[in-house]
């Protein structure tokens, strides 16, 4: 005997490619929007860094700087390092200086220095909003 219910557990898994599934309304992500996703994030915990940091709050500062530097190692990680070239040779040293930059603000309290990888973040990120939606933002950036 099945337990009460276990007969419709077929009918309650979802399956997007059923004819029953609502329509998708998002494309298909492909691996830059993931790249502009991690880009906002890192942007939204310097700004929360540089809070910490503000506040005096040692605890909160490691956490944040943790939370960002972990969004780097990710956008280093998803970089296409078999084909390289300029762009990312390039890409590894903005982000090699960015986590440099992000254990100095940390270390001194110079929020000056999370400033000016918030502004290059912002950067970057819209330059991938360009080459994939011909132009146009798609979100913005949290403020500093």
């Amino acid at each position: 005997m099945l337990p009460i219910g276990a007969e419709d557990a077929d009918a309650m898994t979802f399956n997007p490619d059923s004819a029953s599934a609502p329509a998708r309304t998002e494309p298909n992500p492909v691996p830059e929007h993931m790249v502009i996703l991690l880009l906002e994030a890192g942007q939204g915990f310097l700004v929360k860094l540089e809070e910490a940091i503000g506040s005096g709050e040692p605890r909160l500062t490691d956490h944040f700087s943790r939370k960002v530097l972990a969004i780097i190692e990710e956008l280093h990680r998803r970089l296409n390092h078999e084909q390289g070239g300029a762009l990312v040779e390039n890409l590894i040293k903005l982000y090699g200086w960015w986590r440099r930059e992000i254990l100095l603000a940390g270390e001194q309290g110079e929020v000056e220095r999370l400033q000016r990888v918030h502004a290059q973040m912002g950067e970057v990120r819209q330059g991938w909003e360009h080459v994939l939606f011909q132009g146009e933002g798609m979100s913005e950036s949290p403020r500093l």
